[in-house]
């Protein structure tokens, strides 16, 4: 972001690959929901088109017409006099509960402040994407995933269960509502929102159910990649974690032996090996 008016917003790579720049008039910096609130009301009042912005904002393009079949832009506010609501302070801990394994987060913590939170109660996130600059919010928007095909599967949202979302209102609900989508009471909204492509309001706190902490153990192999394609699916099922990383100029693949172990199990040195 740049300063608190006339605003352009850019990717962690810097710049898009069309080379566009994405501007509004001014940017919001809320430090709480009640905040959040209240500067959706006073936008949605005044006609003011919003985009919700984070931290490390992640998307690869502002504008994916030539990407996703001509969708509209969705990081931008179409002109210079929309506002940018971002997310940077929004990055608190509401709460945990480790008997019933929950962590409720606002939308701006980021996935590496996530984990350390999730660690002192004992708890985990079972799958994740491997940068941990993420925030909350922007794994939600975007269906950020980790790689496994275990479990309920690999993507974040698989693993949450609430969301609290504010989006504009009517008049008689001051121009703003906060709307509180759970996967048992309104499983309908609660799905669309759990990769709302950020235009669906901003959601501002989320709850997770989370694993117990364990370990992780790692073996590389590398290997030639005649039998790729084979192999993918099979090794997928059989390590919880597994990852391949192909080297075609190489003509090899590196396989990652990734399970979970127990939590008590002592550190061992990593293991790798090649053909």
């Amino acid at each position: 972001m740049s300063g608190n008016t006339d605003c352009s917003v850019k990717n962690s790579y810097g710049v898009f690959p069309d080379r566009s720049t994405c501007r509004a008039a001014n940017v919001a910096y809320p430090t709480s929901e009640a905040e959040l609130v209240s500067i959706v009301a006073a936008a949605t009042k005044a006609g003011r088109k919003m985009r919700v912005t984070t931290r490390y904002s992640h998307s690869i393009c502002e504008d994916c017409d030539n990407l996703m079949n001509n969708i509209p832009t969705l990081e931008c506010t179409d002109g210079t006099d929309g506002l940018f609501i971002s997310t940077k302070f929004l990055n608190h801990m509401v709460q945990s509960d480790a008997t019933a394994m929950t962590l409720t987060v606002e939308s701006g913590m980021t996935l590496r402040q996530f984990i350390d939170e999730s660690a002192k109660v004992g708890l985990a996130l079972p799958y994740a994407p491997y940068w941990w600059g993420l925030t909350v919010g922007g794994m939600m928007g975007t269906g950020a995933h980790g790689s496994s095909l275990r479990g309920k599967g690999s993507a974040v949202h698989d693993y949450v269960t609430e969301i609290r979302m504010v989006t504009p209102g009517s008049a008689n609900d001051g121009f703003a509502k906060v709307r509180v989508l759970s996967e048992t009471t309104t499983p309908n909204e609660f799905n669309a929102a759990r990769v709302s492509l950020g235009v669906l309001g901003v959601i501002s706190q989320v709850t997770f159910e989370l694993q117990p902490m364990f370990k992780r153990s790692l073996t590389y192999l590398m290997k030639d990649d005649l039998d790729f394609d084979d192999q993918d699916p099979i090794f997928g099922g059989i390590h919880e974690f597994a990852d391949l990383v192909w080297l075609p100029s190489q003509g090899k693949v590196v396989y990652r032996m990734d399970d979970r172990v127990a939590k008590n199990l002592e550190r061992v040195s990593s293991s790798c090996s090649g053909t």
